[in-house]
């Protein structure tokens, strides 16, 4: 933004008494003062933080496709500054004016300030690997994390495809078949039968609440009594038994343990599921009482089977593990780009067939510019393109919460490493 001012001087004008006199005119013309764009600077670090993570999560894909060690790196501040500088420059010269007044040549100048806004970041950079965040991301991802984005309706094709590393099938007779969720593998079709399967079947979470007696019965003055030191701590509850005919009333303290679990919900196959795996595998009522609710465990690690049926056994993987298998994709994707690892969606537009879709799209050494994310890595570039990606998306943002959920305390270091600016 420039601000003009114009000035003339006059010298030695003959027709007036004085023998030399000073004439100034002065104009100033379209100045305003701005101000640093503040709201800019936020939304610019947003859109720079948004791409950073985007970009990070892309980069350990590709690290995972050539079996390199992962490795994050984190934004925990930044500082933002906007400053404000002026100035100002001059020039000379001459011109004729004539009018009735002023006949002669003029010597101007010309005065030119101007204004500069600027805005610049100053953020530091920490390392996760270390000891904290590594145990939570090299560790099995819990159902509960599992529940929350079934919770969040994402697609269960995609979260199979992503949670489940493989599935433990033991025959009635006893066979053991495991199918392992990596594609080039000789079971991996047959995992994808068993994931189509287990979407069929309604595979999901569910929350149950066990109660585990704390301490002795207790009489109606032993709870009077007992009570309050016991509910400091806000662990335990307290409940009423009604007297029965071996029994007089009593009081009990319990804890309740939460517990996630797998499970079959509900669907239209439920014949079809009782007569291969038996009933264990449905999910607990919600009016099921403790001891329903822990008979009904669900689909575990281990391979409780009825007799004369077929049991599953479901291996949930490890942050790790999904970078990975995704690196597997890439990989497919790589060697010949028209060969993808697709899954068919459930959730379709109603009149619409579904059509598999790409689990994940990433272009390599290929001009995108559109892109979600891209890097360069040893020598190749890595983009994700904005439009035709198929779950890639989702993908990204399942990601993303499953990273952030393993940044917990002391896993983002108080005293950065690397500050730039």
């Amino acid at each position: 933004m420039n601000c003009a001012f114009i000035g003339f001087i006059k010298k030695k004008l003959p027709n007036w008494r004085f023998t030399s006199a000073f004439l100034l005119s002065g104009t100033l013309v379209a100045c305003s003062v701005p101000s640093p764009p503040f709201g800019d600077m936020a939304t610019e670090y947003q859109n720079t933080v948004e791409q950073y993570n985007f970009n990070n999560i892309l980069l350990n894909i590709v690290r995972g496709s050539i079996n390199l060690p992962l490795s994050f790196l984190d934004i925990p501040s930044i500082i933002g500054t906007g400053n404000f500088g002026a100035g100002a420059s001059g020039t000379f010269g001459s011109a004729s004016v004539t009018s009735s007044l002023l006949s002669s040549p003029l010597n101007y100048f010309s005065v030119m300030p101007n204004f500069t806004v600027g805005r610049s970041f100053n953020y530091t950079q920490s390392s996760l690997d270390n000891a904290t965040f590594q145990a939570g991301f090299n560790s099995t991802i819990p159902l509960s994390t599992l529940n929350f984005f079934k919770s969040a309706n994402m697609p269960p094709e995609l979260l199979v495809n992503l949670f489940v590393g493989s599935v433990d099938l033991v025959q009635a007779d006893g066979t053991v078949q495991r199918y392992v969720n990596i594609p080039g593998l000789e079971s991996y079709d047959k995992f994808q039968v068993m994931a189509k399967l287990f979407v069929k079947y309604n595979l999901t979470t569910q929350v149950t609440h066990t109660e585990v007696p704390v301490g002795p019965k207790l009489s109606d003055a032993q709870a009077a009594a007992t009570l309050p030191s016991y509910l400091a701590n806000g662990k335990v509850q307290l409940k009423y038994f009604p007297s029965t005919r071996k029994e007089k009333s009593y009081y009990q303290l319990v804890s309740v343990a939460e517990n996630t679990s797998l499970c079959l919900g509900e669907s239209a196959f439920k014949k079809e599921i009782s007569e291969r795996y038996g009933d264990s595998y449905f999910c607990s009522k919600p009016v099921a009482n403790p001891f329903e609710q822990a008979k009904h465990t669900g689909i575990s690690s281990v391979n409780n089977r009825a007799k004369g049926k077929a049991s599953i056994s479901i291996n949930i993987r490890s942050n790790r593990d999904i970078y990975q298998y995704l690196g597997q994709v890439l990989i497919v994707q790589a060697s010949n780009p028209n060969d993808q690892v697709k899954i068919e969606p459930t959730y379709v537009v109603t009149g619409q067939k579904p059509k598999p879709l790409p689990l994940l799209v990433v272009k390599k050494n290929d001009s995108v510019d559109n892109y979600l994310a891209r890097v360069n890595y040893r020598g190749d570039t890595y983009s994700i393109p904005m439009e035709d990606n198929g779950y890639t998306p989702l993908v990204i943002n399942v990601m993303a919460q499953l990273l952030n959920l393993n940044k917990v305390s002391g896993s983002i270091p108080l005293s950065p490493a690397v500050i730039v600016k």
